[in-house]
């Protein structure tokens, strides 16, 4: 008898998910679930950032799917040598959550400002709105998230995906 095997799994499609996220996040802000709301809009904009940074800013996949960006990859491995690390950190190359994902789109867009990155985009992202936000705080109870930091992230994730959009509508490779 053999194992049974697990279907591959397909590669990301960041850019629908953050829709998707985002569809249901203004579902969950209509029903007053500011929580799953909240969230959801995170997660949205995460994808969105995902997104941009693999369609526009020169980030890739690893063989399991997981989204980096080389030349930060490149400066891990460099400090892992500078510091004498055992292990390259992940966490300064890897995509992974905001707001420390935030602060990766600002450090590549800053490389490409007026290439790839333009003047509208570089002012969108010139301050974090989920500075304070973690993933995590989907066990917090409901007076953490306040209506305010809930429409600021609906707002954020929102303008993220609408840039990534008018990259792709406009077809030039750069984020206005």
């Amino acid at each position: 008898m053999t194992a049974p095997t697990t279907p591959g799994v397909p590669p990301p499609a960041f850019r629908a998910a953050s829709r998707h996220h985002y569809d249901t996040a203004q579902l969950a802000a209509g029903n007053r679930l500011r929580i799953s709301a909240d969230h959801l809009a995170g997660l949205a904009a995460e994808c969105a950032i995902k997104a941009i940074l693999l369609d526009y800013l020169g980030s890739a996949l690893t063989n399991k799917g997981r989204p980096f960006h080389p030349e930060l990859k490149e400066e891990a491995r460099e400090r892992m040598e500078r510091e004498g690390l055992n292990n390259l950190p992940q966490q300064d190359y890897m995509h992974g959550h905001l707001p420390w994902l935030w602060g990766q789109l600002c450090a590549i867009a800053g490389r490409r400002r007026g290439r790839e990155a333009g003047p509208l985009f570089t002012q969108l992202i010139a301050s974090n709105p989920f500075h304070g936000w973690a993933v995590e705080g989907r066990y917090c109870d409901e007076m953490s998230i306040t209506d305010a930091d809930l429409a600021r992230h609906l707002q954020a994730a929102y303008d993220l995906i609408a840039a990534h959009e008018q990259a792709r509508t406009l077809g030039t490779g750069t984020l206005a």
